[in-house]
């Protein structure tokens, strides 16, 4: 079921969807000279899309949408936990859709256990959305990654519909959670290191402190002229 990231790529662009990006000029998207990897519901609002990710693939035994209406053009990639007789029912499978397998830490909502992103090329550690695409961009072994709308900052909604909230069904919980998201990305830092990675954070007021930040404007051209 599982298979390898074959794919390579030197610059990726990983969109969000924090409030970061009200009023962010999609145009800008044509002059990115490398490719772009999004996640869950922001592909139906963006322009342009080379890749799709998801860490959270099923809800109530039904899979998203979006892995059974997809976008053309867009290679879409599904993060799955092993699957066993007793969840198999929780975890139907869609066809044309590449699975990685879903590395759970100990307790991800409280940013405790191994985060590292992972080396074997079939899996992916979750710690949000956007951080499964990081790890993608990991195997893909990008050499200059630019995050837009990666926020975790207490935002209500997303930047394409800010009456709808953030993980509804963790009500309470989620503000903790998000507190705890800055611990997940700082494991990342040594691995980007060592090969010599650059990650831009384009959201300026990002919890996420372990990486440079610009605006998202001056991200894309930061990026373009790399």
């Amino acid at each position: 079921m599982f298979r390898e990231v074959i794919q390579r790529h030197d610059k990726v662009l990983i969109i969000g969807g924090g409030e970061s990006l009200i009023g962010f000029d999609w145009s800008l998207l044509n002059k990115w000279n490398g490719v772009i990897v999004t996640v869950n519901n922001v592909i139906k609002h963006i322009p342009r899309a080379d890749y799709w990710i998801t860490v959270d693939p099923t809800k109530g035994g039904v899979v998203q949408d979006n892995m059974s209406n997809r976008k053309e053009g867009c290679y879409y990639f599904a993060c799955y936990p092993q699957i066993t007789d007793e969840n198999r029912e929780w975890y139907p499978t869609e066809e044309g859709i590449h699975y990685l397998e879903r590395i759970v830490p100990e307790k991800p909502e409280e940013g405790i256990g191994d985060f590292s992103l992972q080396e074997d090329r079939d899996k992916i550690t979750t710690g949000d959305s956007c951080y499964g695409a990081l790890g993608l961009a990991y195997h893909f072994e990008a050499k200059l990654i630019v995050m837009l709308g990666v926020d975790a900052n207490g935002g209500y909604g997303h930047w394409y519909d800010t009456s709808d909230p953030y993980n509804k069904d963790w009500k309470g919980k989620f503000a903790k959670y998000q507190e705890n998201i800055p611990k997940i990305y700082r494991q990342s830092v040594e691995q980007f290191k060592k090969r010599g990675t650059v990650v831009i954070n384009g959201s300026p007021l990002s919890s996420i402190d372990c990486f440079d930040k610009m605006t998202p404007e001056e991200a894309i051209q930061y990026g373009i002229t790399r």
